[in-house]
């Protein structure tokens, strides 16, 4: 069987995970399928500035590339990130599943008007491609919140979507050479200040500003000598400016973007990661961290507590006292910390890529089959 895999166009971080992961695991584990990416050009590094490059990125997503995926169409069709699925209107419909991620644009749409340089025109085209969602003959959920979301806002059916979990990379389960641990805290922790970590966008409903307000709890209020590692994007103008006023500069470490190994030691070398999201379609990091053994308080927002169950603290999103307060109780209590770790590290092995491209080969083999018997 042939499998065109649509990738996206100018995709975030973790959508190119996820497309690369099913290129490896069906390889290791399906070598039978035969995997033919799609991949538009990227306008990212044209020397035409930022709204030379917005307007090459339209003509390509709407022009260029609806012409190439219906060049390479496979026995089915993959699109990989939802904000593509108006790609349907070009590609066999019935051959053709789409993976939807999250629904922020519907649940949070702050999130756009916030963040890009044509929210109203970007907000009408997200809406376009999920109004084409329920043409396609399976929408994978990566999350039955997601699912919810997915049923909410478009005209998709319930036995339409199917929910396939994300894996969790190889790379976090494996043993890390402890002076690599030992060298990063030198590093950031000299003086043997306990460390916190936040994995992520800095976009609104990221709520990076709840994890400011409580590192300022944890210093101010509880006397906690704590810094934070901060790993992704650059944060915002309002989010530098409220790290001024609370006075917080000497005490976040900001490493930006870094390579899969280097988040890997971040994550063993944490004692906590603070991940309090408004809304997450499935939610990464909170289990990337409990692979790594890192206890997780998080918010109770969003497909968070079904990723997690029991095995991470979980509060309202802008609770700042409670998730100071659990924060503080993990770095005093060695027992809780403990039992944490161990409910963390068995929760995580419950999520793996081979079971996930178990499902999805399963869910390929579906479609091919029911579009035969329809042709």
């Amino acid at each position: 069987m042939r499998v065109s895999l649509i990738r996206g166009l100018l995709d975030s971080p973790s959508i190119i995970q996820y497309g690369d992961r099913i290129v490896e695991s069906l390889r290791t584990y399906h070598p039978d399928i035969r995997v033919l990416e799609v991949r538009p050009p990227s306008p990212s590094l044209l020397p035409i500035g930022r709204i030379g490059r917005g307007v090459a990125t339209q003509a390509i997503r709407y022009g260029w590339y609806p012409m190439r995926a219906r060049k390479i169409q496979g026995d089915v069709n993959h699109v990989t990130d939802h904000l593509h699925a108006y790609l349907l209107r070009h590609l066999h419909a019935q051959r053709t599943i789409v993976t939807c991620h999250d629904l922020t644009t519907f649940v949070h749409p702050k999130n756009i008007t916030s963040t890009s340089l044509f929210p109203s025109i970007i907000a009408r085209l997200f809406h376009h491609s999920i109004n084409l969602l329920h043409k396609a003959a399976c929408v994978i959920a990566v999350s039955e919140n997601t699912k919810k979301d997915i049923l909410t806002y478009s005209r998709c059916t319930s036995e339409q979507v199917r929910v396939v979990y994300h894996g969790v990379d190889s790379v976090f389960n494996e043993n890390i050479d402890r002076e690599r641990v030992m060298a990063f805290r030198r590093k950031f922790a000299p003086d043997g200040s306990r460390l916190l970590l936040h994995v992520g966008l800095n976009t609104p409903y990221k709520n990076v500003e709840s994890v400011l307000r409580v590192l300022h709890a944890l210093v101010t209020g509880m006397g906690q000598p704590v810094r934070l590692i901060k790993v992704g994007q650059d944060f915002t103008r309002s989010q530098q400016k409220l790290i001024h006023d609370l006075d917080l500069a000497g005490r976040i470490v900001h490493l930006g973007k870094v390579e899969p190994a280097v988040l890997v030691v971040s994550y063993h070398s944490c004692d906590v990661l603070v991940f309090p999201s408004i809304y997450e379609g499935f939610g990464w990091p909170p289990l990337e961290a409990m692979a790594c053994g890192t206890p997780v308080v998080s918010s109770k927002a969003g497909a968070i507590p079904e990723v997690v169950g029991d095995a991470a603290i979980l509060h309202e999103p802008m609770d700042i006292r409670r998730l100071a307060k659990s924060v503080a109780g993990i770095l005093d209590n060695e027992n809780l910390r403990k039992q944490l770790i161990l409910k963390g590290l068995q929760r995580a092995k419950m999520f793996t890529w081979q079971q996930s491209i178990s499902k999805l080969a399963t869910i390929y083999e579906d479609v091919s089959n029911l579009a035969t018997l329809r042709s």
